[in-house]
This record gives structure tokens, C-alpha cells and sequence, in this order.
């Protein structure tokens, strides 16, 4: 548990944004849930349904604006800052460059700078992602030059930068982790978990994509991890991380699409055809992490296997989402 003073989350209303407020709501943590006005499906909803309402406190912000920001930052004092509002998805950022680089960019300066200008100066963790190691050989660890391939990577890639240049010049605290393919309740829409659900409930074929090596097609595998293993080691970052040092969050074992297909047909009772397709470019075939860093320095493992995230997923999906 983290002891005395605010804890602020931006992107609180976002997937793994809500789940963390929860998991400080439950360590009796006092949180500032701050995001955009809340979108169609509004996560908060959840949480205040099912939390200690008086412990939470919302605020809309555009953290692109650094007067609202520094205002945000005054009316609070927040102690830790976990900077999680981001426009997320490698994928489409393809079609937007200018809306993902703009966005991510200059909410991160925006955030450092309020907490420069702030006294006492709060302790900023940065929630970074794997795509900035691009298409490097597994496992990935913190001490590989980053590659970023397209614009979403690359705007965190510059947010790690400014961290480090607000470490090094001003003394922020700042560190920053980098998640790998975290899935679980109320994952976005764009996330294979809920892509896959939609459509093995509605009896539809499922795509997935890989590649054809020597003659074979050979389905992409990912690092997936729970959610809420995730955002332990979020929070143990905001206890533990020291510096700007940079800490990997993922299982630390590749996981074949298909194999999550199938798992997802096992536990909805239905099977579905599945159609094989060609990953993008700049899209890389398998990717999964070292995560030893994390286990060392912040005391974090995950637990969570890749059945029960399915079961847990799709158990939640017929409750909640049908």
C-alpha cells in the first residue's frame, strides 16, 4: 500500500486505467479517477457501483492542456501520478500518425511539466508499451535499443525520452513500465480478447493473423497478460520503481493466437471456422518479454495462466457484454 497523500490516475476511465483505480480503491488507497468526459462505456460506472465511493474523486481534463493540468495537480497535491491516458492501438495509429503522436506526446509533457513546476514535486509513472522494441528477437528486455515501427510505438518511445530528460534535468521521479498484451474484463474493442468474443458468440468465423514460414502459415504469438496482474505491477512500480529505470510487465511467455481461439471456442461451448490472415508489415510475428527485472527490483510476478484469463474473460463477456 502506498502510505499518505492523493494518488492520481489519468485515463482512470480506460481499461487498464479503471481496473487500477480499483485495485488502489481496495488497498484503501485515496484516488483522483481523471480522464476525458467518459466515453459510451464508462468504466467508472463500474467501479463506483462497486467501491468505496468516498475514497474516489473525478475529474474531467484535457491533459494536452498544461493549464489544466497544473490546475488538476493544485486542486489534488497528488503524492503519485500513474500517467495512463494515451490514444492506444499500434494497429489503427497507421491511419492516424498526426492524432496519436500529437495526443501521447504532449500529454506526458504536460504532465511532467505540471509536476516540475509543483512542490513538493509528485513521483510520475509513465505506462510505456512493447511495441517500442519492435521487431527484435524474444525475449525483450530493458536493455535492448528500442525500434519502434509506427506511430503509436514511437509516441511512447518520445514519452520514455521526456521522462528521462525530466529525471535528468529537473530530479523527477519518474518511472516507466512497459506493457505487454495485457487482456481481461472490459478490454477495448480493438483488443483480440473482445474481437474474438464478439465473434465466436455470434457463431462467426475468426481471423488470425500470422505469417507463412518455409510454406507453413504460423499464427502471431503474444505475451499476454491478466489485467489485474498488471496492475500489481503498476502499483508496485509506484512503491518500488526508482529513478527513470524501465521495467518490462508481461508473463515472460509467448502465446499463439490460435491457441486463444481455442480456448475462447472451449469456454463458450462453440466452435467457429477459423480464417488465416497476413499480419501487417510493421507488425512482428512473435513478441513476449524478460520480465526478471520486474521480479527482481519490484518484487512482482504474475499468476494468472492463459486458460483462466480465457475463462475469466469469457465468464465476465456473458454476464456483462451479451
Amino acid at each position: 500500500m502506498l502510505s499518505g497523500g492523493l494518488i492520481l490516475v489519468t485515463g482512470a476511465f480506460g481499461f487498464i486505467g479503471s481496473h487500477l483505480v480499483e485495485q488502489l480503491l481496495d488497498s484503501d488507497e485515496n484516488v483522483v479517477a481523471a480522464g476525458m468526459a467518459p466515453p459510451h462505456e464508462d468504466n467508472l460506472h463500474q467501479i463506483l457501483k462497486h467501491r468505496n465511493s468516498m475514497k474516489i474523486r473525478v475529474a474531467y481534463v484535457d491533459f494536452t492542456n498544461l493549464q489544466q493540468v497544473r490546475a488538476l495537480f493544485k486542486s489534488f497535491q497528488p503524492r503519485v501520478v500513474y500517467h495512463l491516458a494515451a490514444i492506444a492501438s499500434h494497429r489503427l495509429s497507421k491511419a492516424d500518425p498526426y492524432s496519436y503522436l500529437s495526443n501521447n506526446y504532449n500529454a506526458v509533457l504536460a504532465i511532467l511539466e505540471a509536476a516540475r513546476l509543483m512542490e513538493p514535486t509528485p513521483k510520475i509513472v509513465y505506462t510505456s508499451s512493447s511495441s517500442v522494441y519492435g521487431d527484435q528477437q524474444p525475449p525483450l528486455h530493458e536493455g535492448l535499443s528500442p525500434k519502434p515501427q509506427g506511430p503509436y510505438a514511437l509516441s511512447k518511445l518520445l514519452g520514455e525520452q521526456l521522462c528521462k530528460h525530466y529525471h535528468d534535468e529537473y530530479g523527477l521521479e519518474c518511472p516507466v513500465i512497459r506493457y505487454f498484451n495485457i487482456v481481461g474484463e472490459r478490454c477495448r474493442s480493438n483488443i483480440v480478447f473482445k474481437i474474438f468474443a464478439d465473434r465466436i458468440s455470434r457463431g462467426e468465423a475468426v481471423e488470425i493473423y500470422g505469417r507463412v514460414v518455409g510454406g507453413l502459415f504460423r499464427p502471431a504469438e503474444r505475451d499476454f497478460t491478466y489485467v489485474k496482474d498488471a496492475v500489481r505491477g503498476t502499483v508496485l512500480a509506484g512503491e518500488r520503481g526508482m529513478g527513470c529505470e524501465v521495467y518490462n510487465i508481461g508473463f515472460g511467455r509467448p502465446v499463439s493466437v490460435r491457441r486463444v481461439a481455442e480456448l475462447m471456442m472451449k469456454h463458450f461451448g462453440k466452435n467457429v471456422k477459423v480464417v488465416e490472415r497476413e499480419l501487417k508489415l510493421h507488425e512482428v510475428l512473435v513478441s513476449f518479454s524478460d520480465n526478471r527485472k520486474a521480479r527482481e527490483h519490484l518484487g512482482w510476478s504474475p499468476t494468472t495462466d492463459i486458460e483462466e484469463m480465457v475463462k475469466r474473460y469469457v465468464d465476465w463477456y456473458r454476464s456483462f457484454a451479451l
